[in-house]
């Protein structure tokens, strides 16, 4: 339940990081647009092409969210490019790469490893298409990605104390370093 809900979470918020950043589609050719006609329009779900280069099958819970994001989009009509990078950096940076040349509309990755992504990240924004960190950071300038989902790690180990020290009462000790 908890990945369902997750990646509810991401396909929503792939979904307004596209709407912030001005994904829009023209129902004429180029040679049809007049400055009237040069309105944006909002992409429906059905519209979106998302790539999502995922580390690869590193673990139950990996494998596991590998399926709630295929299961979710399809659920949604969101076109999928998915790509399993078998937990090889270079492979993606292929897949974006390759992400990129297809022209969708937004990018997930989820990072093997946080350094290394700069110049990839800098080839998709300047193609206008928006990246989206997943479960884990990048080593990058904030302005090369639109948003980070996941985890909070030091915030969740403060939150795990309180609970700790609540349960017990003050019959113990709790060390922070």
């Amino acid at each position: 339940m908890k990945t369902s809900s997750f990646n509810i979470y991401l396909l929503l918020t792939v979904i307004f990081a596209l709407t912030a950043c001005g994904v829009t589609a023209l129902s004429q050719s180029p040679e049809q647009v007049t400055p009237a006609a040069t309105a944006p329009t909002k992409k429906t779900y059905e519209d979106l092409i998302v790539g999502f280069a995922q580390i690869g099958a590193e673990s139950e819970w990996r494998t596991a969210n590998t399926r709630s994001i295929k299961a979710e989009a399809e659920r949604l009509g969101v076109e999928l490019r998915f790509s399993d990078a078998q937990q090889k950096q270079e492979n993606q940076i292929k897949a974006i790469r390759s992400f990129i040349a297809q022209q969708v509309d937004v990018i997930g990755v989820p990072p093997v490893v946080e350094t290394g992504w700069a110049d990839v990240f800098q080839e998709a924004k300047d193609a206008g298409i928006p990246i989206i960190l997943v479960d884990r950071r990048a080593d990058v300038h904030s302005g090369l990605y639109v948003t980070y989902i996941g985890s909070d790690f030091i915030e969740e180990g403060r939150n795990a104390a309180r609970v700790m020290a609540k349960l017990l009462q003050g019959k113990a000790k709790l060390l922070n370093w």
